[in-house]
């Protein structure tokens, strides 16, 4: 088995291009809101397992895979939408397939994101906001497949306190 370090125990929209989230499973989300002077902010909270590594197996029949339980906080989220309909799929009913950004810039120089999560099974979620960071709860596992246990993971939540390097 290779080695994997991990580079850092928290990622930002600056680092958006070298990161996918492709069969990463989303466990839970919430949605907190807090008074900030006379307005509301609202964070997206994803509780995901991050799949950090792809690995092709020696004799090259399936790939094995790197993976940690994360925290995805969206910041400052307006104009949520969520589209979800629960199948009969073996897959996991929400499996990211895809993330993707567009750059909004207001005419007062103000400068958000519009976001579109696809997930497996035409569903999606789709929002504007200011950026995000994960937080890396654990060190990642190596491991044949890409969903940890509640066990494996330490349960369901929101912890944003990151693991140690």
């Amino acid at each position: 088995m290779e080695k994997f370090e991990l580079e850092k125990n928290i990622w930002t929209e600056s680092d958006f291009e070298q990161m996918g989230w492709h069969d990463c499973y989303i466990h839970a989300f919430a949605i907190d809101s807090d008074a900030y002077d006379d307005f509301i902010k609202s964070d997206l909270l994803l509780d995901i397992d991050y799949i950090f590594k792809w690995v092709l197996t020696e004799d090259k029949s399936h790939y094995c895979f790197w993976v940690a339980p994360c925290t995805l906080i969206f910041t400052e989220v307006t104009d949520l939408k969520i589209q979800y309909a629960s199948g009969t799929s073996f897959l996991p009913e929400l499996e990211i397939s895809h993330i993707s950004r567009e750059e909004k810039i207001y005419e007062n120089g103000y400068k958000s994101w519009h976001w579109q999560i696809e997930l497996v099974g035409d569903n999606f979620i789709s929002f504007d906001s200011t950026g995000y960071k994960q937080i890396i709860k654990r060190t990642p596992s190596y491991m044949n497949r890409q969903v940890l246990t509640r066990t494996e993971r330490g349960g369901i939540n929101f912890d944003c306190t990151p693991v140690t390097n």
